[in-house]
């Protein structure tokens, strides 16, 4: 009894210390993409080889975005990223491929958050002041 219990003590720990992978967006296989052809293909045809677009251009509904990423969990470092690809599409106005590109983790570029801080109304009213305004009493 004793060395099962050991046994499942260390198989617990083993796995406890192996890392996990996930994917998560979008697998495009490379076959169904070498179909996508610039200046053949249509925005259906992308849609039936590829499936919806992860997301869209922000200001330019003619570019599509296919996002995958890979991370990998371990214990004490949790989340961390493997591998990003992403598969930029751009159509002209009639609504036919006109490129493909396909980026990874690499063409990524770092964004350092800003720290100012906003200053809000509600940091500048006395405690009598935000009372009065939450009544409806406001304008003192």
């Amino acid at each position: 009894m004793k060395h099962l219990i050991l046994a499942l003590t260390l198989a617990v720990a083993a796995t406890a210390c192996t890392e996990t992978v996930s994917t998560h967006g979008q697998i495009i296989l490379p076959s169904r993409l070498a179909q996508v052809q610039p200046g053949v293909s249509t925005k259906s045809d992308v849609q039936y080889l590829l499936g919806s677009p992860s997301t869209t251009g922000t200001f330019n509904d003619n570019r599509w975005y296919y996002l995958t990423s890979t991370l990998v969990s371990e214990p004490l470092s949790p989340n961390q990223l493997k591998a990003r690809k992403v598969i930029a599409i751009d159509f002209d106005p009639s609504g036919t491929v006109a490129g493909v590109q396909t980026l990874d983790e690499t063409a990524g570029k770092p964004v350092t958050p800003d720290t100012a801080e906003t200053a809000t109304h509600g940091q500048s009213l006395g405690v009598l002041d935000s009372m009065m305004q939450n009544v409806g009493m406001g304008g003192f």
